[in-house]
């Protein structure tokens, strides 16, 4: 799958809803591509009293699953539909899973095409 096409299927998968003023979801959305070759796509959920997730960990939960840990590529979208990076949280949270996942490539930009490795992401590792 090119990166457009993890873009579509990103945006696809956005679907915005707001159940109550204490829960929302579908903002975000995330396709990863794991080292097994397999898509794994998940969206945000945000709880008021601070137990929601993001896109990209809520599709790591499924790789993880599945039995895989590394990260091959990664498209998130926002509600607008263009490229974000992943937050602090995610960053370290593929970085945990697999120390392969330095090399985890995200799609930072649509037009020119710019991606930046999870290890140029995470410069001072808390953990080092």
């Amino acid at each position: 799958m090119t990166y457009a096409e993890m873009l579509a299927l990103a945006r696809k998968n956005l679907n915005p809803q707001e159940r109550g003023e204490y829960c929302s979801f579908g903002f975000v959305s995330a396709v990863l591509e794991a080292a097994n070759g397999k898509y794994y796509t998940g969206v945000n959920v945000d709880l008021a009293c601070g137990l929601g997730y993001c896109a990209e960990r809520n599709a790591a939960g499924s790789m993880l699953t599945d039995g895989e840990t590394v990260v091959r590529r990664v498209v998130c979208v926002g509600q607008d539909g263009a490229p974000m990076p992943p937050c602090g949280c995610c960053r370290e949270f593929l970085a945990l899973l697999s120390p392969e996942n330095e090399n985890t490539e995200f799609l930072l930009e649509e037009e020119p095409l710019r991606t930046e490795t999870l290890g140029r992401l995470r410069l001072f590792p808390w953990e080092k």
